[in-house]
C-alpha cells in the first residue's frame, strides 16, 4: 500500500486561520512595543521574549511568514494534536528569545516569525517521521541546506529586501533546534505505530 501525500487541511486550516489572525493583529500595533529588545527585556518587559516573534519589520515580511506557515500545512498529511502544536508555538518563541541573549551578543533588537517557523518545519517533520519517513528526512535535509546557504550568503549581502532588514540566521538555528528537540521529545513519548 502506497502513502500518498494529499493533505488534510481543515484541521490545519483552522489553526493557520487562528495564528494568522493573531500575527496579522499584532501587525496592527507598534512594533517597537513588541519587538524582542537587548535592553528592555532585563528591564522587566518579558512579553518581548513572546512577542518579538509575532511582530514583522513591515507588510512582505509577514506575507512570507504567512506563506511559510500555510506551505507547512501543505507539506504534511499530519500535525502535532492541537494542545502540543500549541504548547511548541508557546514555548519556541521562549526558547529562541532566550538562545538569542547568548548566540547574537550584537544584536540590540528582533522582529519575525521565521525562527519559530523554522522550527514548527523540524517539529512537524520529526512528528512524522514513523508515517512519512522518506518525505520528513527530504524536508529535514532541505531545511539544514538552506541554514547552511544562509550562513554563508546573509552576512556577505547583508540587508535582505525581500523583508526589509537582515536576516538573523541565528534565530533560524535557534528554532530548528527547538523543534528538533521538541520533536524527539515527542517521538520519545508517542506509542509506536504498529501494522
Amino acid at each position: 500500500m502506497t502513502h500518498t501525500r494529499s493533505p488534510q487541511l481543515f484541521p490545519y486550516w483552522q489553526r493557520f486561520t487562528v495564528l494568522a489572525a493573531l500575527l496579522a493583529a499584532a501587525f496592527l500595533w507598534p512594533a517597537s512595543t513588541l519587538e524582542w529588545s537587548r535592553e528592555g527585556i532585563p528591564d522587566g518587559e518579558y512579553w518581548r521574549l513572546l512577542t518579538g516573534h509575532w511582530v514583522h519589520l513591515g507588510l512582505n515580511h509577514l506575507l512570507l511568514n504567512l506563506a511559510g506557515l500555510l506551505v507547512t500545512g501543505l507539506l504534511f498529511t499530519r500535525h502535532p494534536p492541537l494542545p502540543i502544536w500549541l504548547s511548541y508555538l508557546v514555548l519556541s518563541p521562549l526558547a529562541i528569545s532566550s538562545g538569542l541573549f547568548l548566540a547574537a551578543p550584537e544584536l540590540d533588537w528582533y522582529r519575525g516569525f521565521s525562527g519559530c517557523l523554522h522550527g514548527l518545519l523540524v517539529f512537524t517533520a520529526l512528528f512524522n517521521i514513523r508515517t512519512d519517513t522518506r518525505w520528513s528526512i527530504t524536508i529535514l535535509a532541505f531545511i539544514l541546506l538552506k541554514m547552511a546557504t544562509e550562513v554563508f550568503l546573509y552576512p556577505a549581502v547583508g540587508e535582505n529586501p525581500l523583508i526589509g532588514g537582515h536576516v538573523i540566521v541565528q534565530s533560524h538555528w535557534l528554532g530548528a533546534l527547538t523543534g528538533l528537540i521538541a520533536g524527539l521529545f515527542t517521538l520519545r513519548t508517542a506509542p509506536r505505530v504498529t501494522a
